[in-house]
């Protein structure tokens, strides 16, 4: 049991950036068989951005505001790691160029105009989605939504073939038991949204399909560009699933 908390305390540490144990990047060992857990570190995300936005809602602040700013906390809490991911992976794919450079540009730590370009616009999309959906139903998307995004990062991770040879995302996957992970890492945000279910919030079912449909999507083609995943794509799809929920919400509820 103790391992398990340690294992997902350092998933957490990593993934939402928070302290709540000591990790050293320097000590691959650590990072092993972490992706299990990346459901449940979206779980804490979605709780803090619940808790966020209904703090918020009971203030004097507008609509407009409350938005920005879970939008705004919804990127800091990961450091940004994931829409660092996405805006890499936008560079390598929309250069159309062979796949080896596709890699090579994706490794470049700039920013280059399609990667400014994509992170405007998912941030955006991700504030203008969140200012049209309202009430109690959007504080419970809010805590399902990185979760399944996660369950679907943990799906590219373990379903394809690292596309390079080293990359700090290689030890999740060769650390992953596919499909096992999988089922183990969908038992936590499956349950949550069971409960949200019952409680009368069937909408969170929605988000789950669309969350995990539209991640599932992307993954495959990133596998087909790239043939594979590398740690960029990994963030990417966790963006893109997020968003893709979002904007589903907003048209179809």
């Amino acid at each position: 049991m103790y391992k398990h908390i340690r294992r997902l305390l350092v998933a957490v540490s990593y993934v939402p950036c928070l302290p709540l144990t000591r990790i050293d990047f320097d000590e691959p060992m650590l990072l092993h068989g972490l992706s299990k857990y990346l459901p449940c570190a979206g779980l804490l995300i979605g709780t803090l951005l619940f808790t966020l936005n209904g703090a918020l809602s009971i203030s004097r602040a507008e609509p407009i505001v409350i938005a920005f700013l879970v939008t705004f906390a919804w990127l800091i809490l990961t450091n940004g790691l994931h829409f660092d991911g996405l805006m890499d992976t936008a560079d390598g794919i929309f250069s159309h160029q062979s796949k080896e450079r596709m890699l090579e540009i994706m490794s470049d730590s700039r920013v280059g105009n399609f990667g400014a370009i994509t992170g405007l616009i998912v941030f955006l999309g991700k504030f203008v989605t969140l200012y049209s959906l309202t009430g109690a139903s959007l504080g419970a998307c809010l805590i399902v939504i990185p979760a399944w995004a996660r369950w679907c990062e943990l799906y590219a991770i373990g379903k394809f073939t690292y596309a390079k040879e080293h990359g700090k995302g290689k030890v999740w996957h060769d650390t992953t038991i596919y499909p096992l992970d999988c089922f183990k890492g969908a038992a936590p945000p499956l349950a949550v949204t069971l409960m949200f279910g019952i409680a009368g919030y069937p909408i969170v079912w929605t988000a789950m399909f669309f969350s995990v449909i539209s991640g599932i999507i992307f993954s495959h083609i990133m596998n087909k560009k790239l043939d594979g995943h590398t740690g960029d794509t990994y963030g990417a799809t966790v963006e893109i699933s997020e968003l893709s929920c979002l904007l589903a919400l907003s048209v179809f509820t």
